[in-house]
């Protein structure tokens, strides 16, 4: 994906003109529609991120902001205010969803008296009808998995199997789609940016904070050039952890090479490295910085999989109802969409019966323990199912 150079090109338009010598009401350009204006001066540079994101999400091409001039000085005043539209919110919508659908972007900038008035031409890689199409099958996708009680860890590899499992690798860079999140769902491929894009949109909208990182993907044996790349992090437990779900597209089972992933090992399977870095200085975060690295520490060793034992599927070293429900949850997962949400450790403690299928009859198994210890009962799992079966054959 070239993704440096689009916004290289994108970031030479963005234009930063100090201009005293035109009249206070001009327009540094004629534009195709009615510039947007709020007719009010924003004092802090937070409110005006407040209605630029707005704006940025209705997909307007032209809008324009006035804020007090002392929030910031004229030459910096374009980079702290496209910094904080695409500050992180949770929303899944925004952050850095909205900082990756913006394919190209320039602003004026000019003196008003004690204020500054931004006006801002932008073009994207969707329209906001494509983006509402594209939020109602978020929405039926989430509901198809059903993600909810589930671990984060849970959480994030059922999604992450979700789009290694639905979406390829798009055959047509020149496709604007490709680098979307609309792309990746609507036609089923999509390069490193719609992918990641997409990721981002089902983590957050199911309460797991990541960001998408721009980078390289630069080959260590000299034998290919480098090329632009995106990634994501991850949070899971408190810790972030890294994960590349462009280069797991279509892993065969759970082989994948780049699902949260600790910084020791996350460049340990490929010749090819993955080497962040920001091309533009103004619409994108210093990854490698001091700063960045302190808000978003990356644990060096890879996310541990859930515990658990036979029966006991989400590990509180009990077996109970909870337990069944889990198995009937992910074997209803499977039985709609085939993607399950349990690792392989936790398919196999779901077994219980061990006849190689995960279904209600494993589910019934753990009620009847239940059951049983409930009453007392001193056997362990394996020698309560062993005795009913024995029992059963008599």
């Amino acid at each position: 994906m070239k993704f440096t150079k689009r916004l290289l090109a994108a970031v030479s338009a963005l234009a930063l003109i100090s201009s005293f010598s035109l009249p206070c009401t001009a327009y540094a350009v004629s534009t195709s529609e009615p510039v947007l204006s709020q007719n009010i001066v924003f004092a802090s540079a937070d409110d005006a991120a407040v209605q630029m994101r707005k704006y940025l999400k209705n997909r307007n091409t032209d809008f324009e902001i006035e804020i007090s001039s002392s929030v910031a000085s004229v030459e910096t005043v374009g980079q702290i205010m496209m910094y904080k539209a695409f500050d992180e919110t949770g929303s899944g919508t925004e952050g850095d969803y909205l900082r990756f659908a913006v394919k190209k972007l320039s602003c004026q900038i000019y003196l008003k008296n004690s204020s500054f008035r931004l006006v801002y031409h932008i073009s994207y890689y969707t329209t906001v009808e494509e983006e509402a199409v594209l939020s109602k099958r978020i929405d039926s996708i989430l509901s198809s998995v059903s993600a909810d009680g589930l671990s984060d860890y849970n959480k994030a590899l059922l999604l992450y199997r979700y789009v290694t499992s639905n979406v390829t690798y798009s055959p047509d860079i020149s496709n604007k789609y490709a680098y979307t999140a609309y792309g990746a769902v609507i036609n089923g491929n999509a390069v490193c940016q719609g992918v990641a894009q997409l990721l981002y949109r089902l983590y957050n909208e199911s309460g797991i904070p990541c960001r998408i990182i721009a980078g390289i993907a630069r080959d260590s044996s000299g034998q290919k050039e480098d090329s632009a790349h995106v990634w994501l992090i991850t949070k899971i437990n408190g810790k972030y952890y890294l994960s590349d779900p462009t280069w797991d597209l279509g892993a065969s089972g759970d082989n994948f090479r780049y699902f949260l992933k600790g910084s020791y090992d996350f460049d340990s399977t490929r010749v090819m490295k993955h080497i962040p870095q920001n091309d533009n200085g103004l619409t994108f975060p210093e990854y490698d910085s001091e700063n960045f690295r302190n808000a978003y520490p990356i644990y060096t060793e890879n996310a541990p999989s859930p515990y658990c034992t036979k029966g006991d599927i989400n590990g509180d070293r009990k077996i109970n109802a909870v337990d069944a429900s889990a198995i009937l949850s992910d074997y209803s997962r499977v039985s709609t969409n085939g993607i399950s949400a349990f690792t392989q450790l936790q398919n196999n403690c779901s077994d219980i019966n061990g006849d190689n299928s995960i279904n209600a009859v494993d589910a019934s198994c753990v009620l009847a323990y239940y059951a049983f210890v409930s009453c007392g009962g001193k056997d362990s799992i394996d020698k309560y199912i062993k005795n009913e079966v024995l029992k059963n054959v008599r």
